[in-house]
């Protein structure tokens, strides 16, 4: 079973809204969604997770389908510490659909190959990647001359020549892998918190299938956080 759990838990203060970043409207539609309909063609399972914040719980419940469950992370301490919060909800053997709910441009073409690289390959984990020769602040991947993931690191500075290839957003991980890995993190020195790449680090580390699917669309790249990204997005957006 692949069970969608959205991440949005964030309150988008560089947006200046009044309301949670994923409440905001592109194209008449708050954000997430937008990506709970995305997510829609590729999950057997009925029901989605959304991870928010408590004190938003309202706002949340009056966009939402009701078959909706919510999971509740109340500060901030990181991607793989929301993940952690919806685990008792989520069934066993079951693969996990982690999404973020800024991330509206992610294509569906890029979904469909993703869920399929997954089932067909038996992957423990598959992420979705973009290729680029702009630097980024997500997590570097490299590969070796036989395209084999090497390294995938959190906030890494490229010290090679581009194109570079860095982890997006959209990643699909088995549920036994995040039990396995979960309370091994260590919070970032700089930040405090536990993220979702590095679960991906543990697990290249012990080798798991690790696989990924790369893009070239630069638009899948855009996370929504600024007026100026909400205005990209709203000229870009076509479902």
């Amino acid at each position: 079973m692949l069970v969608p759990v959205i991440l949005a838990a964030g309150k988008g203060k560089r947006l200046k809204s009044e309301v949670p970043k994923p409440l905001v409207e592109i194209k008449g539609k708050p954000m997430i969604v937008h990506i709970l309909k995305k997510v829609s063609a590729f999950c057997e399972s009925s029901c989605s997770i959304v991870v928010i914040n408590p004190d938003f719980e309202k706002e949340f419940r009056e966009v939402l389908d009701e078959d909706t469950l919510l999971a509740y992370q109340d500060s901030p301490k990181g991607t793989a510490d929301a993940l952690k919060r919806n685990l008792n909800l989520i069934p066993d053997n079951s693969d996990i659909l982690v999404m973020y709910s800024d991330l509206v441009l992610i294509a569906r073409e890029s979904l469909k190959s993703l869920v399929e690289l997954h089932m067909n390959s038996d992957c423990d984990i598959t992420f979705l990647s973009g290729i680029t020769r702009e630097k980024f602040p997500y997590a570097l991947v490299e590969r070796n001359e036989n395209g084999k993931i090497v390294s995938f690191e959190e906030r890494k500075i490229p010290d090679f020549p581009p194109p570079w290839e860095f982890y997006i957003g959209p990643i699909i991980i088995k549920k036994e892998i995040v039990r396995e890995y979960i309370d091994r993190l260590v919070p970032n020195k700089e930040t405090g918190e536990i993220y979702i790449a590095d679960i991906v680090s543990l697990a290249l580390a012990d080798n798991k299938s690790i696989c990924g699917f790369s893009t070239s669309n630069k638009e899948e790249f855009l996370g929504v956080n600024t007026p100026e990204d909400l205005q990209k997005a709203e000229k870009l957006l076509t479902d």
